[in-house]
């Protein structure tokens, strides 16, 4: 009787089972975490992105020689599944008389940390 076969586990199996899959558990949520932050600064990045197209477009759509020199400083509001992300859009432009060209920088940080950062150089 004494050698009896007993089917089942043991509670130290139970507890080792059950550590190891609670340390998977909390690995994978990081990850999850940490992918679903990446994805919506990816996302309000783009959003940032097509605000300075826009206004890069605007820009190239107006006569060189019309453009006035100086830094502007707008704000914007980004618009992310219903939720308004307040923003500023800067735009320097600058001339320049030798080579007869307007150059043209936008800056948009949308959230204080990643900055969107376009330029180019139109010729007059």
């Amino acid at each position: 009787m004494g050698n009896e076969y007993r089917k089942g586990f043991t509670i130290i199996e139970f507890l080792i089972a059950f550590f190891v899959l609670s340390i998977a558990l909390i690995g994978s949520s990081v990850f999850f975490y940490t992918n679903s932050m990446n994805m919506t600064e990816s996302s309000i990045k783009r959003l940032a992105t097509w605000k300075a197209i826009e206004k890069m477009e605007n820009i190239k759509a107006t006569d060189p020689s019309a453009l006035k020199t100086g830094t502007t400083t707008e704000q914007i509001t980004i618009v992310k599944d219903g939720e308004n992300i307040q923003g500023t859009r800067i735009t320097s432009i600058s001339g320049d008389t030798l080579l007869d060209t307007v150059t043209v920088e936008i800056k948009i940080p949308p959230d204080g940390k990643s900055i969107v950062y376009f330029s180019t150089i139109i010729a007059k």
